[in-house]
């Protein structure tokens, strides 16, 4: 039970002094870029974005859309995760459009 205890006080108090979460994206433009994107769509700056207390982790990835006749879409998938629900925005590559959302439940 202590070893627990220790092991989530740990966690919660690393997730705090990280700070800017996505400063480890800062040398991929493409990533940047989309992560700007979600911060203006969210009303935020981009450095108050990445540093929001409740926001325990951001995590961007390459993606892609596939239409229905065969296209592909190059997209940057931007997820959002806090303890209590996480947010997903799919951001189209040539235009900085964020094509698809949502936010759900992470209990």
């Amino acid at each position: 039970m202590r070893l627990l205890l220790a092991t989530m006080i740990f966690l919660v108090s690393s997730a705090a002094l990280a700070g800017d979460l996505c400063s480890k994206y800062e040398h991929k433009e493409r990533f940047m870029k989309a992560l700007n994107t979600v911060a203006t769509h969210q009303k935020y700056a981009l450095s108050e974005m990445c540093s929001l207390a409740h926001v325990q982790d951001v995590e961007v990835q390459p993606s892609q859309v596939i239409t229905p006749k065969g296209d592909v879409i190059p997209h940057v998938r931007v997820h959002l995760h806090s303890s209590e629900y996480s947010c997903l925005y799919m951001v189209r590559d040539a235009d900085q459009v964020i094509t698809s959302s949502r936010c759900y439940s992470t209990f």
